[in-house]
């Protein structure tokens, strides 16, 4: 299942945050589902958008409803990683760090399962949540999340959108 949705945060509008914005939700549920098939998933997301040959990594992080769950980042397809330790070639998109935040994700916790009556014993599953905005933003080059949010038709026309 993949579906898109908006997400309500407290994150204050800045250049690369906005306290609403949208997420595409994924979700699998079968026998034998692994994290192994959730990073393939992201893999290919990651090649698809930004082209091949970008790594991605996952951190360990919390979310409420996977266990064990991860924050995915990739490689910055700007500089691709060259920035990091080099103050003579910063890179404003990773602000150098080499990485970019562009989702979380985890195995289902098997609660969640129980709760929609699946049989933990016989079926796992893995589900992300990867931002609709920042994917534009990396894909386009966008530079400001506020672009996004104010409604200016000059930017909006550019995107095929007319308010």
């Amino acid at each position: 299942m993949v579906a898109p949705g908006t997400t309500f945060r407290t994150d204050e509008l800045d250049a690369t945050h906005t306290p609403v914005f949208h997420q595409l939700e994924g979700l699998v549920v079968d026998e034998g589902i692994t994290m192994a098939h959730l990073r393939g998933a992201i893999d290919a997301f990651v090649e698809g958008m930004f082209g091949s040959g970008l790594r991605t990594r996952f951190r360990a992080s919390y979310f409420p409803f996977t266990e064990p769950s991860a924050e995915v980042d990739m490689e910055c397809f700007v500089c691709r990683g060259a920035s990091v330790g080099a103050p003579d070639r910063p890179c404003r998109t990773c602000s150098s760090e080499g990485w970019i935040e562009i989702g979380g994700c985890g195995v289902v916790n098997p609660r969640v399962l129980t709760a929609a009556g699946v049989d933990t014993g016989r079926y796992s599953g893995w589900a992300f949540g990867l931002g609709i905005e920042r994917t534009l933003m990396f894909a386009d080059g966008v530079e400001d999340m506020h672009d996004m949010v104010e409604g200016d038709v000059r930017f909006t026309s550019a995107f095929g959108m007319e308010i």
